[in-house]
């Protein structure tokens, strides 16, 4: 019997129990309180720094507190991937039901293609909530005190920094949101200079880690559905009429097929999320703060192209997610990311810029070559991380062959190699 199999028998129900809001000093903590009966209880805790004094009885801000919930709460369901989600915490219309099913149908394939998860089979999830009939709350003009506000989450990564400098052409005031913030984080918010910078911190339960070690399941999850709905609460407080997000074209696009549907890394990034949130959020919860993404028609190349123009932020950003975890080098360069990243920073920026930022040279590096072979669609599927799509990488690795050719003449072993291959694939 599969391990997933085994686990759903065991524990085949994940509730949803309650959430929490209070003040404490200067920051407002949301705590919410999730079981897997009979055995285990989790909280999380999120800490907005700094708010002013806020009504903890306004229905809206706590209608969006619960639904912040329904997202977090995926960390600690995936344990066990139990087949009933009970809502004790707060009721549902029907259209959050909805939403919440393609949320995790979508935003947690690539959880179910790892852990060989069938989540096709007859009565796969069932979610319980108490049913009521949607009132949006609209805001109007006076709310947002006549300001046309900007909130832009920030990364860390080229993505955020290119809509930082797009919205900042447009002069339209804007505020910067850092969650758990680490020093790429930091030293883009100096240079940015933005007029307020909210900083968030999240604390995940300890038991969720000493289970993953246990051998319970563990995967992706929607993370970008996390950040929609946290950054609605950031808007909603702060009076923010906007909230762009750094969703890039090539975020729509699939890895690979797992019983016949498309399983997508970044599916919470994607055109189809991003109208799924902002009807839901239209229709059920709040009309009146905007969600979108000033790069949502740009290739990653166009990024790169615009992102090597602003020099002053090279040597502090990062893309690695190694990075993340392990806060030691801000490049491995070893993993996708890192590969990814330099081949499309590569055609625009000088050899000694691009090695300033790196630190060596990737296309000297021959043990690199699956990585390259699989972005470029010669081996496997995509990388499951935020990479651009197949022909993108294709043109990349064209472009520098060419820039190589004209400044250096020979091109290195590596691309020798995939350049060969090339040929057999179809734009």
């Amino acid at each position: 019997m599969e391990k997933y199999k085994k686990l759903r028998e065991k524990f085949p129900q994940f509730v949803y129990k309650k959430y929490s809001v209070c003040q404490r000093k200067k920051d407002l903590v949301l705590a919410y309180f999730f079981e897997i009966p009979p055995r285990f209880e989790f909280k999380t805790e999120i800490f907005i720094k700094k708010t002013q004094k806020i009504d903890l009885k306004d229905k809206t801000f706590l209608n969006l507190v619960f639904h912040l919930g329904l997202v977090e709460m995926l960390n600690y369901w995936k344990l066990t991937c139990s087949q009933k989600i009970k809502i004790e915490a707060g009721k549902l219309t029907q259209d959050g039901v909805n939403f919440l099913k393609k949320l995790i149908l979508n935003g947690m394939g690539q959880y179910f293609y790892e852990n060989k998860i069938n989540f096709k089979e007859k009565k796969f999830l069932k979610i319980e909530a108490e049913k009521e009939v949607p009132r949006p709350k609209k805001l109007s003009k006076e709310f947002f005190k006549g300001k046309n506000k900007i909130l832009i989450p920030l990364g860390g990564g080229k993505d955020s920094v290119v809509v930082i400098e797009i919205i900042k052409k447009k002069k339209v005031p804007f505020g910067i949101f850092i969650l758990n913030p680490k020093k790429p984080q930091l030293d883009i918010e100096k240079i940015a200079k933005p007029k307020e910078t909210i900083f968030v911190e999240r604390k995940l339960s300890p038991l969720l880690f000493k289970l993953n070690k246990a051998g319970f399941l563990n995967g992706h999850v929607p993370f970008s559905a996390f950040l929609s709905f946290l950054a609605t609460i950031l808007a909603y407080l702060f009076k923010y009429k906007k909230v762009a997000f750094a969703w890039e074209k090539s975020a729509s696009q699939g890895n690979l097929k797992y019983l016949g549907k498309w399983i997508n890394h970044q599916w919470s990034k994607s055109l189809e999320f991003e109208n799924l949130f902002k009807n839901y959020l239209e229709k059920n919860v709040l009309k009146g703060i905007e969600i979108f993404s000033p790069i949502r028609k740009m290739s990653d190349l166009e990024i790169a192209k615009y992102f090597a123009k602003y020099k002053k932020y090279h040597p502090y950003f990062t893309s690695c997610n190694f990075f993340f975890k392990l806060g030691k080098k801000r490049w491995c360069n070893e993993c996708p990311k890192c590969v990814f990243t330099f081949l499309i920073l590569y055609p625009f920026l000088k050899e000694k810029e691009i090695l300033k930022i790196f630190g060596e040279n990737i296309f000297e590096n021959e043990k690199l070559l699956p990585v390259f072979e699989r972005l470029v669609g010669l081996k496997e599927f995509k990388p499951f991380e935020c990479v651009g799509t197949k022909k993108e990488v294709k043109k990349a690795i064209e472009l520098s062959i060419e820039k190589i050719k004209r400044e250096k003449g020979e091109i290195p072993p590596l691309f020798e190699k995939i350049s060969k291959k090339l040929w057999r694939l179809k734009d």
